[in-house]
């Protein structure tokens, strides 16, 4: 490697980091860990309500719904918060980033969920280690391209999705709940809190 190749690679790194610190202040400033805060709660009132709440069935799958609406709402109340810190220009499209990422991901995860509970072959307890895989997938992707915390939040839950559907799955929405409720919840403190100087 030449001088010039080796200082040419200093100047990515330090670009790179640079870019990751903007991203973590701008995070922090705009309070974005909200997001990942309502969406740990969301984790342990869904298993919670259908656990305590409710007879096992169909009436689960209309707990989970009822609870996504709010749990949607919010994010959206808080997504549109931190648009309104951004230059004009930039709001439209956070915004439409947020919702163009997230539309899908819950379509995926609804329709794994439907098939678990309307195909005979697919065990209605795997609804639990679908949802979860789809938002432990989503979470590393957003912590792959823009916020390094939230990689080990879907990395953890991907490996620990596997590792549950296939040696603990009689308690997978137990174990999954409290890990992604949980850490989602100490992820979103982690990301609104002020990054050191």
């Amino acid at each position: 490697m030449t001088s010039d190749e080796r200082r040419e690679a200093l100047e990515n790194i330090a670009l790179i980091k640079n870019l990751m610190m903007e991203t973590r202040e701008e995070m922090s400033r705009s309070r974005g860990g909200w997001i990942a805060v309502i969406w740990g709660v969301y984790c342990l009132l869904g298993i919670g309500g259908s656990k305590l709440l409710m007879p096992p069935g169909y009436l689960e799958g209309i707990w989970w719904f009822a609870l996504t609406a709010p749990a949607m709402l919010a994010t959206i109340l808080v997504a549109r918060g931190m648009a309104k810190r951004q230059p004009p220009g930039q709001r439209r499209h956070t915004f439409h980033w947020f919702i163009k990422f997230w539309a899908p991901m819950l379509i995926l995860a609804y329709t794994l969920c439907m098939f678990a509970a309307f195909l005979p072959g697919i065990s209605v307890e795997y609804i639990t280690v679908f949802i979860l895989l789809v938002i432990s997938t989503a979470y590393l992707i957003i912590g792959l391209n823009f916020a390094p915390e939230m990689t080990v939040m879907g990395g953890t839950g991907l490996a620990a999705s596997i590792l549950t559907a296939i040696f603990f799955l009689d308690i997978s929405d137990v174990i999954l709940s409290l890990l992604f409720g949980i850490g989602l919840i100490i992820t979103g403190y982690v990301l609104n809190r002020k990054p050191r100087e």
